[in-house]
């Protein structure tokens, strides 16, 4: 599952590292070099779907553990006011690959503002604000619909970024006058930790040089927050003696939000142009697509309760039909006790021509996932 933290200001950036997952647990002494902080999160779910395009997706029901992790932060202040740390998401559950999903070194000025260096979300992606950032629970088309519904090629989630957390450098600003700009440089999609960047070869598919650009506001008014953004990424396509045969990395992000007494109303456009995309196929008019997402929620003690509308677009070229998904999506939450949310989601999945081709294969569907969310 899928989750954004909205970055509110220098002084607030280290308090966030973690936001949207675990509420951080105490802290223990590191000798006399940082503090340590312990944190984590679990989700259990019990998840069931009906749809059209069902073969090799299971048995319509499932139990998993969809996030498994433990979060550890080491974190000192120097004696000219600089926050310096270490961050650290440990993958906890038993299935994964990898042993962090995020690893990164940073350091934090109230004046000049923040640095982060390693395996993060980039500023792309950590900029952005649409309606994901006002959503309860699952957070609709950001909860990972595409783990139960059958999709193809088709975009049915949220998200921005081409970069995820490979190893990259970011800078953030400090906020002056509601504003924030970031910036972050990846050399090459397909490098996390280790030495691998050393000897990984500009030819592999990946994506290398991606640039992410971003700038939000916020502001209130009579009690009225608000909450705008814009940003872009750019990078190059990894192809055969650098031949432009691949769509580069073009993408362009606007979305805000606005909130008022337990209310919210977020809204997002993204816009991938021909990202990945043939040569051969931009001729013909492909392209990587676009989606829009519109969304409410409201808020009231331990319960809240969302719904979002999401719509994507992708252009296949020729007279080959567009691929097309409609996702409705609404969401419960409950806090049970400190640390323990209890919440619920209904999905409604529309999608058309999910496989991109003549031969058009068309899925409808309905998802139902209740989930406990713990938090420690």
């Amino acid at each position: 599952m899928n989750t954004k933290t909205l970055l509110l200001g220098t002084s607030a950036l280290v308090a966030a590292t973690f936001a949207g997952g675990a509420a951080m647990a105490g802290q223990v002494g590191s000798k006399d070099a940082m503090s340590l902080t312990l944190g984590g999160e679990l989700l259990f779910n019990v998840g069931m779907v009906d749809q059209d395009v069902s073969a090799g997706r299971g048995r319509g029901y499932s139990f998993t553990v969809d996030s498994a992790e433990v979060h550890v932060e080491a974190s000192n202040t120097a004696d000219n006011g600089l926050l310096y740390g270490v961050a650290i998401e440990l993958n906890a559950d038993a299935t994964s690959a990898t042993a962090a999903d995020e690893a990164y070194a940073y350091v934090d000025s109230a004046t000049w503002g923040r640095i982060e260096m390693g395996d993060n979300d980039d500023a792309t992606d950590r900029m952005y604000v649409e309606s994901d950032d006002i959503l309860v629970g699952r957070k609709g088309p950001d909860g990972d619909p595409t783990d139960f519904f059958a999709v193809g090629g088709a975009i049915a989630a949220t998200g921005n970024s081409a970069t995820g957390d490979n190893t990259k450098l970011i800078y953030f600003s400090p906020r002056f006058g509601g504003f924030q700009l970031g910036a972050s440089l990846t050399p090459d999609t397909g490098i996390n930790s280790g030495t691998g960047g050393l000897v990984d070869t500009d030819n592999d598919g990946d994506f290398e040089n991606v640039v992410g650009l971003g700038a939000n506001w916020t502001g209130t008014y009579d009690d009225v927050g608000i909450t705008l953004s814009l940003t872009g990424e750019f990078g190059d396509a990894e192809t055969a003696s650098g031949a432009a045969t691949v769509g580069d990395v073009e993408t362009i992000s606007v979305g805000g939000t606005v909130t008022f007494a337990g209310f919210g109303i977020g809204a997002g456009y993204v816009d991938f142009g021909d990202r990945s995309i043939t040569a051969a196929a931009q001729a013909t008019g492909a392209d990587a697509g676009s989606y829009w997402t519109l969304g409410g929620s409201y808020t009231a003690g331990p319960w809240g309760f969302s719904a979002n509308w999401f719509e994507s677009t992708r252009d296949n070229g020729g007279a080959l039909a567009d691929t097309d998904v409609q996702l409705i999506t609404f969401d419960l939450a409950y806090q049970v006790a400190p640390g323990w949310e209890l919440n619920a989601a209904l999905a409604l999945l529309d999608a058309e021509n999910i496989n991109g081709n003549a031969a058009n294969v068309n899925n409808d569907g309905t998802m139902f996932v209740i989930g406990n969310q713990f938090n420690f």
